[in-house]
C-alpha cells in the first residue's frame, strides 16, 4: 500500500469512530505488516495524522487517538458563513463549476510556462526563499511595474511611487485605513465589489452606492449627493468593471475627476481586471497623473490566486504613510513571489501569457453572450470584455430558487445582492464567461 493510500485509509477510519479517543493505535511495525506498507510509509502516515491533530505521539509508548478525531467527522461551517455566497464559492470542491467566481479556471493558465519561470527564479534568487524582503517591494520589480504601467496605461511614474501589496485586497484595505475615518462618506460603484463594501464599513465609512451606467458612474447622482454631503473618496473599477464588464469612457472619467478636484475627494482606481484588455485602456490615473487618484493593480487574477502580489501607485505624499501602515499590518513580504513577478515582466513571459488569455477571453465572452441571449437572458449593461456578464431573465423575479436548482447540478452562481450596498439587484447574477460551457448552458433555459 502506498503512503497516500495508507494515510487516507487511517484518516477515514479515525473519522468514522473505529478507534475511540485515548485508544492506542497499532505499533508502526504492526501497521506496516497488516497494511503491506513500508516501515517508512507507516511512520510518515502517523506523522501526518499527528500534524492534523488526529493522533498524539507519546515517546516510548506509541500513538494515541485524540478527541479531535471524532470531531472531524462532519465539520459544520457557522450558519452565517455557509449562507454567504462568496464563502460557498471559495470552499466548494473541484466537482463544482464556479460560474459566479471572480477568477480564471486553472485550465486557462499556461502552467508549464509559469512553472519554467518559477524554476528560473528559484535558481537565480535562492536567497529570497529565506528573506523578509523590502517592505516597499522588490526594487527591480517596482522598476518593471513602472515600465508595465507606461506601456499599458500611459502612466509615467517613478519606482518610489509604487508600493507592493499582498494582492489588490490588501491594497484596498491599506488605502481605506489611511483615508477613511469613522463617519466619512465614501462613494462606491453600484453594483460593485461586495468585499470592498465590507472593507470600507470595517474602517467606519458610510458607504454610498453610485449607479453604474454603460460608460461609467452616474454623474448626475454624484453631483446631487455632493451638493449636500462631503465625500472622502470614490472607489471604482475603470476597466472591465466587476460585475458588469463595462469600461469607463474618457468623457465620463474627465467629469468624475472634475468633481474630485472641485469637492476635494480621492479617486481610488481598482484596476485588477485591466490587464485582460488587449488594447491601451482609459484610466483615471492617466488623466490625473496620480494627483487625486490612487491606482491599485494585481497579478493574482491573471496568474494565480495563491500568488499574492499587487501594488499601489500614487503620489509621493501618500506613498509614505501607506508604507508605514503596511509595515504595521504586514512585517514580512513575499520576497520570492515579487522576484518571480519581476522575472516574468522582464523576460516577456507575462506578456505572452496575457496575449493568449486576452484572445481566448474575446471569443469566450462573445460565445457566452450569444448563448444567454438565445435563452432569453438580458443585460442592462452590455459587457465590453473581460470575464463578467451582469444578467437577468425576465421570467425570474427572485434568483434564489434558480441558484438552488443550479447547485443541484454542481453549478454555483453569485447573486446580484452580493454586489449592492442596499442588497438590491435580487434578479441579477454575475456570470463568469470563462467557466461557461455546453454542459452549463443547458441549465440556463427557463
Amino acid at each position: 500500500m502506498s503512503l497516500n493510500a495508507l494515510y487516507n485509509s487511517l484518516k477515514r477510519r479515525l473519522e468514522s469512530g473505529e478507534w475511540l479517543a485515548g485508544q492506542r493505535m497499532p505499533s508502526i511495525r504492526k501497521l506496516a505488516s497488516t497494511s503491506e506498507a513500508s516501515y517508512h510509509d507507516a511512520v510518515s502516515a502517523y506523522a501526518r495524522l499527528v500534524s492534523e491533530g488526529l493522533l498524539s505521539a507519546s515517546p516510548g509508548r506509541g500513538y494515541f487517538v485524540t478527541s479531535g478525531a471524532s470531531q472531524a467527522v462532519s465539520p459544520r461551517e457557522p450558519e452565517c458563513m455557509s449562507a454567504d455566497p462568496l464563502f460557498r464559492l471559495l470552499q466548494a470542491g473541484p466537482q463544482y463549476t464556479k460560474l459566479g467566481g471572480g477568477w480564471l479556471p486553472p485550465a486557462w493558465r499556461d502552467t508549464e510556462l509559469l512553472a519554467k519561470a518559477i524554476r528560473r527564479t528559484a535558481r537565480l534568487e535562492q536567497s529570497s526563499l529565506a528573506e523578509y524582503g523590502d517592505i516597499s517591494g522588490y526594487m527591480p520589480m517596482r522598476k518593471q511595474l513602472c515600465v508595465h504601467m507606461k506601456r499599458l496605461t500611459r502612466i509615467d511614474i517613478r519606482p518610489s511611487q509604487v508600493l507592493s501589496t499582498l494582492g489588490a485586497t490588501q491594497g484596498l484595505d491599506l488605502v481605506a485605513r489611511l483615508l477613511i475615518k469613522p463617519g466619512d462618506h465614501v462613494f462606491v460603484d453600484e453594483p460593485g465589489n461586495g468585499n470592498l463594501i465590507r472593507l470600507i464599513q470595517l474602517a467606519g465609512g458610510h458607504v454610498v452606492g453610485v449607479r453604474r451606467t454603460q460608460d461609467g458612474p452616474d454623474i448626475a447622482e454624484m453631483e446631487s449627493y455632493l451638493a449636500k454631503h462631503t465625500v472622502k473618496a470614490f472607489f471604482c473599477n475603470s476597466t472591465f468593471h466587476n460585475p458588469t464588464g463595462s469600461n469607463i469612457s474618457p468623457h465620463n472619467a474627465f467629469k468624475v475627476l472634475r468633481l474630485a478636484v472641485e469637492h476635494e475627494f480621492f479617486v481610488v482606481e481598482d484596476d485588477v481586471y485591466g490587464d485582460f484588455s488587449p488594447t491601451v485602456r482609459q484610466t483615471f490615473a492617466e488623466l490625473d497623473n496620480l494627483d487625486r487618484v490612487i491606482y491599485i493593480g494585481s497579478f493574482s487574477k491573471c496568474l494565480s490566486a495563491s500568488l499574492r502580489v499587487g501594488y499601489i501607485a500614487c503620489s509621493q505624499e501618500l506613498i509614505e504613510p501607506l508604507t508605514r501602515l503596511k509595515l504595521l499590518t504586514c512585517v514580512a513580504v513575499p520576497a520570492f513571489c515579487e522576484r518571480f513577478v519581476n522575472t516574468i515582466l522582464a523576460d516577456g513571459t507575462y506578456a505572452r501569457h496575457m496575449q493568449n488569455v486576452q484572445q481566448r477571453l474575446i471569443s469566450q465572452q462573445v460565445q457566452t453572450q450569444r448563448s444567454l441571449l438565445a435563452r432569453g437572458w438580458k443585460f442592462d449593461i452590455a459587457p465590453q470584455g473581460g470575464m463578467f456578464i451582469w444578467a437577468y431573465h425576465p421570467d425570474i423575479t427572485d434568483l434564489q430558487p434558480f441558484m438552488t436548482k443550479l447547485e443541484q447540478h454542481k453549478v454555483l452562481l453569485m447573486p446580484g445582492s452580493a454586489f449592492s450596498v442596499t442588497r438590491d439587484y435580487q434578479r441579477f447574477a454575475r456570470i463568469n464567461c470563462t467557466h461557461f460551457s455546453e454542459a452549463v448552458e443547458s441549465h440556463f433555459s427557463v
